[in-house]
């Protein structure tokens, strides 16, 4: 059972949206997570958007990072537990 089931019977939940969950699996999976993520920034305005938000705070990507979890209301921690 995936995680994110397990957490919601438990009556909890990850506030993940599932776009960025799908997103995390995909950079783990890729063969080259840094290549993966460039062509997505080339190809994907969303990403451009990030890079956008990363610029709007001084070009600190944890800053923009930390800013932009509290705006949605989502733990940054959970986000970065996903990842390891």
């Amino acid at each position: 059972m995936a995680l994110p089931q397990i957490l919601q019977q438990l009556g909890g939940g990850l506030r993940i949206p599932p776009q960025i969950q799908q997103l995390i699996s995909m950079v783990k999976a890729s063969g080259n997570p840094q290549l993966m993520l460039n062509q997505l920034m080339q190809t994907n305005p969303q990403m451009q958007q990030v890079m956008q938000l990363i610029q709007k705070h001084g070009g600190d990507p944890t800053k923009a990072f930390y800013a932009l979890a509290e705006e949605k209301g989502i733990d940054p921690q959970q986000i970065l537990d996903l990842l390891k």
